[in-house]
């Protein structure tokens, strides 16, 4: 009988990353599945996936959402994706924005390993590196979200184009130039913030691997390859709107000089328990700046140089690597030298996956509590049903962090009805962002004022703001980074204020939301 033959250590790289894609995987698609709706955000791309179908296919010119008419400049390939999978398997498009983020976020696995494979120049450290990023919880959960439609498609494409370009520089040949064009080309059509990231990330790689005359020839091809091939989607757009709604939406990247100092002080890889993953990576980025290896230390802190907002997302790609450093160069070797070292690698190494996987998955049922509960979509339902047409909602939930409060973007899309406190699809619109942003802040954070009735009506006075009823999400949850820490009771006090209040009539009252009319 022929015996199966033990791996060599480059063998095994590519086994490692084909284990992390199993179960990454299962990590990625476990969250959706606990939470029955999409996570967290979503709302705006299902009126643009609706809004795809509606209009035949052909490019829409604007979106309507919340009482406005939003320009469709967002970048569409996955809104077109979306419309064509909910149309020929049936499937709404609100399972889609639950389902299909995910399932590309699989992919951004192996071509994680294919990148990782390229720039370390050794499958072995590329399978490590990527089983690492496979858990990392930032690195997956903007992607897992609703509107994680287009944040799926970009990291896979940004992934894509980085490993095609990296190889077309230390080996240059058609069949990586054609690569690097097609997926630079898909990453610009995907998502405009993983287009920013590709473009800095590709420079800084042509700065450590293609300066010659071939390198230079090569990246003028990349470049000018994906503007003719995606011509037609920016020349429409900019024959439509003009710059506005692009000058408007670089404004909300969050550029300032303390975003310098994020990496150097925050744990970003938002690891609920011990943050494992993060001290590897410090360590890691140690051993590169002492070897003399800058690319990897240059990529973690570029993100927050060129766009703060999304900067720890890609982040997460060279912090994997330098974490991979850290255990293949360092703890990996330590270990072997120790007495008992069979036993010690026999412990710690499975100890390592364990931990990974479980940390992850720990992060998945904090997660899925973002998705908007089935007690709002219930209300949501009712207020469908029941309230005129284009009545203005004033939606309180006490969550101050604009980015994960699903149910105000939610909202206009599933009821009809008017938010206004709703910041999604305002990033297109000139000068909109900012002051949405904040009235969303302040407002939430009245139902954690002592006289909540005051505070929401000096709100609303100095915005200028007229509504027709009050929205409490009087059972909502407490947040860190977008994950739910415990459920939590909020509005009370407002609650009883408003039903002592004669201009206010209670219209829908359950233990976890309540609707109030107001008569005047």
């Amino acid at each position: 009988m022929k015996k199966f033959r033990t791996p060599k250590q480059e063998e095994s790289g590519a086994l490692i990353a084909m284990i992390a894609t199993i179960f990454g995987g299962w990590v990625r698609l476990f969250a959706p599945w606990v939470a029955g709706f999409p996570l967290n955000d979503g709302g705006l791309f299902h009126s643009m996936i609706l809004t795809v179908r509606e209009n035949q296919y052909r490019l829409p010119q604007y979106v309507e959402y919340n009482g406005l008419s939003i320009p469709f400049a967002y970048p569409a390939f996955g809104f077109y994706i979306g419309a064509f999978l909910s149309q020929i398997t049936g499937a709404s498009p609100v399972e889609i924005l639950r389902w299909l983020p995910a399932i590309i976020s699989v992919g951004t696995i192996p071509a994680f390993y294919w990148l990782a494979k390229s720039l370390l120049g050794s499958s072995f450290k590329a399978g490590i590196a990527t089983f690492i990023y496979a858990f990392i919880p930032r690195a997956m959960s903007w992607a897992l979200m609703g509107g994680g439609l287009t944040r799926s498609f970009g990291l896979l494409f940004l992934l894509l184009t980085l490993a095609s370009i990296h190889a077309l520089f230390k080996n240059p040949n058609k069949k990586f130039l054609f690569a690097s064009i097609l997926f630079s080309a898909l990453t610009i059509l995907s998502h405009p913030e993983a287009a920013i990231h590709t473009v800095a990330f590709s420079i800084l790689i042509w700065i450590f691997e293609g300066r010659n005359k071939q390198g230079i020839l090569n990246a003028l091809s990349v470049g000018l390859g994906t503007l003719i091939l995606t011509a037609p989607w920016w020349l429409t757009l900019l024959i439509r709107f003009g710059l506005d709604p692009i000058l408007a939406a670089t404004g909300t990247g969050f550029h300032s000089a303390i975003a310098l100092l994020i990496p150097f002080v925050y744990i970003l890889t938002d690891e609920p328990s011990t943050t494992f993953i993060a001290v590897l990576g410090v360590i890691g980025l140690a051993i590169n700046l002492r070897q003399g290896k800058f690319l990897l230390p240059v990529a973690y802190l570029l993100p927050f140089v060129v766009e703060p907002r999304s900067a720890p997302v890609y982040a997460m790609i060279p912090l994997g690597m330098l974490a991979a450093a850290a255990l293949s160069d360092v703890i990996l070797p330590v270990l072997t030298h120790l007495p008992g070292r069979n036993l010690v690698l026999k412990i710690f190494v499975p100890y390592l996956a364990l931990y990974m996987i479980g940390n992850a998955f720990y992060f998945d049922t904090q997660f899925a509590g973002t998705s908007v509960s089935p007690a709002n979509r219930e209300a949501f339902e009712w207020i469908k049903t029941n309230t005129p047409p284009k009545s203005r909602f004033l939606i309180l939930t006490g969550e101050t962090d604009v980015f994960c409060d699903g149910i105000p973007e939610w909202f206009p899309a599933l009821t009809g009805q008017t938010s206004l406190t709703t910041i999604q699809g305002t990033e297109w619109l000139p000068g909109k962002f900012a002051p949405a942003s904040q009235l969303q802040r302040d407002m939430q954070g009245c139902l954690n004022e002592m006289d909540s009735f005051a505070c929401v009506e000096e709100q609303a006075k100095q915005a200028g703001i007229q509504y027709d009823y009050l929205y409490i999400a009087n059972q909502s949850t407490l947040k860190s980074m977008c994950r739910v820490i415990q459920p939590i009771s909020r509005g009370s006090e407002l609650i009883r204020a408003l039903e002592s209040d004669k201009d206010f009539a209670p219209v829908y009252q359950t233990d976890k939301v309540s609707i109030f009319l107001r008569k005047r």
